[in-house]
């Protein structure tokens, strides 16, 4: 009661996480940058005090049933604080439920689709068919709650180590650019040979980070078990059945739920709007100058190293934090599903011939614009310049054997560590040469937008728009 008491307290007199700014900051109506929205937090049943994370760590730290230590204190994360929503078509007393929604994730290319109108689909972007792929329940990440723990047992210590399953998955929806990127010997985009890889800036691109549940020893995780009466999150093999309410018994939860209140195999999910980079390097462009082509066991570790190289060399080159900007790999229709047997995807069948694309986004809101600028003269190749260096490039005494902390290695990546080997970037790295960057302008685009003009001087503005390499229009005719 004197928690609540004092945190009422503060919000009549506008103290704390209730101040005119912070509420008009996640609103939207101030600028991200200065006054980013609010934090996930945690609360706990013992103090007055508040945590608070950034929902991207939350999304692990705040897990349901982990443990948080605090000013000497162990704490569970027990219970969530979920947002709730009106049911449709109720009385003039309104009932409220969950707000729970549908994910589905392409078993290809991991793209992920959101909510009831996304995910009645026939198929993905990709073209593989989803008519027999289950959507799971989701819920956005909340602020949670902790209860003190003196004990905890060998189960939970287990259940600790294992940790939890969490995935990233790129959903467009962004401003596309698309770019060619091409070496001083490549020659022009219309004449000479093809791109050494695609580059593609998208603004407000979305990325969908996931927290499927707590890792098993065999098996998927199954997601997370909530109480919609008393959200509570009901951890172990026992704990829903001892917790709701039937004929034969009664149970643990202090508002009586029943079996149908419990909201199982839930996932935790949190978007990121952002700014990102997709880069699409072609198998073909691997093996050139007469080299062997790339073995399929190693194709894996080489987009998986491409990626965390480029992540690093722009926190290198552009002076940003770690915590700034981030990376994954998006697979392609050729890729072939997670953990199929052989030793490596085999190769995509789109133009690009990437089996995996490498989608590095920014993680702060707002965003630095780093990876806007990429198109800009001389921001590659200072990029690719300082990747070549983070490797180990000239080191007289021939630097790591494959990966250290001095390149590659870091405590956020290591999950991957045994898939990151510098020997085979490199090579790569140091036959790119001084870097151009080509527009890509779309045909089909330009013909849509020159039919809709209506004289001759916006035909001519177009056609320049064209010969120069900017970005055409998104609309034509539209008022102001």
């Amino acid at each position: 009661r004197t928690v609540i008491e004092g945190k009422l307290q503060a919000m009549r007199e506008g103290k704390r996480d209730w101040y005119l700014y912070r509420y008009l900051g996640g609103e939207g109506f101030l600028p991200g940058y200065a006054f980013p929205p609010q934090a996930t937090v945690l609360a706990f049943d013992d103090r007055e005090d508040e945590m608070a994370r950034d929902p991207d760590i939350a999304l692990t730290e705040y897990a349901p049933g982990n443990f948080v230590y605090y000013r000497g204190d162990r704490y569970e994360v027990t219970h969530a604080r979920p947002r709730r929503r009106r049911v449709p078509g109720t009385s003039s007393r309104p009932d409220t439920e969950l707000d729970v929604e549908r994910v589905l994730v392409c078993p290809v290319c991991e793209r992920a689709y959101v909510g009831e109108a996304e995910t009645n689909r026939a198929a993905c972007a990709c073209g593989q068919d989803l008519t027999l792929i289950h959507a799971q329940k989701s819920m956005a990440l909340t602020d949670m709650y902790a209860q003190q723990r003196q004990r905890i047992t060998a189960d939970e210590e287990e259940r600790l180590r294992l940790g939890y399953e969490l995935t990233t998955h790129y959903r467009a929806g962004g401003k596309q650019r698309r770019y060619e990127v091409r070496t001083a010997e490549s020659g022009s985009a219309r004449s000479g040979p093809e791109a050494v890889f695609r580059l593609t800036l998208e603004q407000g691109g979305e990325v969908l980070r996931v927290n499927r549940g707590q890792r098993e020893q065999e098996g998927d995780p199954q997601g997370f078990t909530l109480c919609g009466k008393c959200h509570r999150w009901l951890i172990g093999d026992n704990a829903p059945e001892d917790h709701v309410y039937t004929r034969e018994k009664q149970g643990e939860c202090p508002r009586n739920a029943h079996p149908e209140d419990l909201v199982r195999g839930l996932w935790l999910t949190k978007a990121i709007h952002s700014d990102l980079a997709l880069f699409d390097v072609p198998l073909s462009q691997l093996a050139g100058d007469g080299a062997d082509p790339l073995p399929a066991d190693e194709i894996e570790a080489f987009y998986t190293t491409l990626s965390h190289t480029l992540e690093r060399a722009i926190m290198v080159a552009f002076n940003l934090d770690e915590r700034e900007i981030s990376s994954f790999l998006a697979r392609t229709q050729g890729s072939g599903p997670p953990g199929a047997p052989g030793s490596g995807p085999a190769p995509a069948s789109d133009d690009t011939d990437a089996p995996y694309r490498v989608v590095l986004y920014e993680t702060t809101v707002g965003g630095s614009g780093v990876l806007a600028s990429l198109a800009e003269p001389g921001r590659l190749t200072t990029l690719v310049e300082r990747a070549r260096e983070l490797l180990h490039e000239g080191d007289p005494e021939g630097g790591c054997q494959k990966a250290c902390y001095g390149c590659l290695l870091s405590f956020y990546n290591q999950r991957v560590h045994g898939l990151l080997d510098r020997t085979l970037v490199l090579p790569w790295l140091q036959g790119l040469g001084e870097l151009s960057v080509e527009p890509v302008v779309s045909e089909d685009r330009f013909e849509a937008l020159a039919e809709q003009c209506e004289s001759e001087l916006e035909r001519k503005v177009l056609e320049a728009i064209r010969e120069r390499g900017h970005p055409l229009p998104h609309e034509a005719q539209r008022p102001i």
